[in-house]
């Protein structure tokens, strides 16, 4: 096939016919749709619609849900003038996805690649509910069947409402490309730029970028060829985790990518409210609204409470997590999950120790963190034992954003000489591998300060820890006049 012939057309959505739903965008940025049959009902649940610009005669493309505030999709559907690059941040105009049930959700950021025709388009707000695309981890072989789905032209259909898909053909492929040719009269048409292209697995290996657009409605009748372009995705995967992971933002309650302040309220009824305060675009706060109330005849203790915040359930949105000593002397998990308002809801309960355990209320502390890597926040516990040891101990949140049973990780020994009122507690991934680690300021014997990190591994469990920097024995930091957040 020689180079793909440009169109001037302007793009509108994308729709999967029996032709051709994978490429079928011109390479000057026109978008097609697949002529190929109509998708079942919820089939392709993870492909969505996007309108680019106003109703009228606004851009059309397809784009697939790789996470629940991201989409994947063409690039080229962004390009102010076909060819030009298209730069990160919020798009030039305004930009909405319609998903699988219906709901419409903004765009709100651009996150595209420089090497290949693709961009990761953040949602405003997280789509609680939707399906997210697998992605396949390597290319397919030449001659291997290929779906395309997307929601341009059909053969027959200006603007279908519905998905197409598409049977293809893989001819070739480089380090950033795949070449496909249409099955019969299968084709993309418009509107099915950034559609995906999926392998016989229904997993995601690429993204639809351009088209003959033979046999789609409004094309030259004497255009009968049906090959078309997408470019390669299956080695994106870390790009595109890398990319969720650096929007999430600590205490983002409603998940709009700017963190909140929460305040949890101990009224003088007895009563305690969980109220919430959105950051604006300029930095600001907004009024505190009150999520769940705690009633006065709940009997909360506020001594027998211990809070850590985080992303408990995985839906990119802050929630509020508790351990609490109940009269029995147990420790019971509670989660309060965040809304899409950003109000935290009542709390329900998951783990809780064993009546005997024992656990001593006063030898617990608190943190949270990602230990495990899988994107959903856990509860990460520092017990001081009586014997004078130190235990790390994880509890991995599920999906539910409820809590399981505390697993022992690194116990410093009794002989270690570890002073708990030497010790300055931090977490975060200090090494870069998506696991949330502890982090430790310590005063030594002769007044220095060493840190020392425990990373953790990929079972969510603190290892051993190792020491790195240590204030000049000469420098004099007073230890009461350090606080590490």
């Amino acid at each position: 096939m020689s180079a793909f012939r440009p169109r001037t057309a302007r793009m509108s959505g994308l729709l999967v016919t029996a032709t051709a739903v994978a490429a079928g965008l011109v390479p000057a940025g026109s978008a097609h749709a697949v002529s190929g049959p109509e998708a079942a009902a919820g089939q392709h649940a993870s492909v969505v619609k996007l309108n680019i610009g106003n109703e009228a005669n606004g851009r059309g493309c397809t784009g697939t849900i790789v996470d629940v505030s991201w989409v994947l999709t063409a690039a080229s559907c962004f390009a102010a003038t076909p060819g030009t690059t298209v730069p990160a941040g919020a798009p030039a105009l305004k930009t909405t996805v319609t998903l699988g049930d219906g709901r419409r959700v903004d765009v709100s950021e651009l996150v595209p690649r420089t090497d290949r025709d693709v961009v990761l388009a953040r949602l405003a707000t997280p789509a609680d509910g939707t399906v997210r695309i697998k992605q396949a981890s390597a290319a397919p072989a030449a001659g291997a069947d290929l779906t395309a789905v997307g929601f341009g032209r059909t053969k027959t259909e200006w603007a279908p409402g519905k998905a197409h898909t598409g049977a293809f053909t893989l001819n070739t492929s480089n380090g950033t490309s795949l070449t496909i040719t249409g099955k019969g009269t299968d084709s993309l048409c418009k509107g099915d730029t950034g559609g995906p292209l999926l392998n016989a697995a229904g997993e995601l290996v690429g993204v639809n970028s351009r088209s003959w657009q033979g046999g789609c409605l409004g094309t030259d009748p004497a255009e009968s060829r049906t090959g078309a372009l997408s470019v390669r995705t299956d080695d994106l995967g870390g790009w595109m985790e890398e990319t969720v992971r650096r929007s999430l933002a600590q205490r983002d309650v409603n998940g709009d990518g700017r963190s909140d302040a929460v305040m949890v309220y101990h009224h003088a009824d007895g009563s305690i409210g969980f109220y919430s305060s959105l950051a604006k675009t300029d930095g600001g706060f907004g009024e505190y609204t009150a999520g769940y109330t705690v009633p006065a005849s709940g009997g909360w203790d506020r001594n027998a409470m211990k809070l850590i915040t985080g992303d408990f359930n995985g839906d990119h949105r802050t929630d509020m997590g508790m351990m609490y000593r109940q009269s029995d002397g147990t420790m019971k998990m509670y989660t309060g999950l965040a809304n899409n308002a950003g109000l935290i809801q009542p709390f329900t309960s998951s783990y809780a120790t064993p009546a005997n355990a024992n656990w001593d209320w006063n030898a617990i502390q608190l943190h949270s963190g990602d230990v495990n890597g899988d994107g959903r926040t856990d509860a990460v516990m520092v017990y001081h034992h009586a014997d004078g040891s130190i235990g790390f101990y994880s509890s991995l949140a599920k999906t539910d954003g409820g809590f399981g049973e505390y697993t022992a990780g690194y116990t410093v020994p009794a002989s270690g000489g570890w002073d708990r009122n030497a010790m300055k507690l931090i977490t975060g991934d200090f090494n870069g591998d998506h696991r949330t680690d502890m982090g430790m300021m310590y005063r030594q014997s002769d007044g220095t300060m060493k840190m020392y990190t425990g990373l953790a591994n990929n079972a969510g469990l603190i290892q051993p820890f190792t020491s790195s920097y240590a204030t000049p024995a000469n420098a004099n930091w007073d230890w009461n006049a350090i606080q590490l957040p």
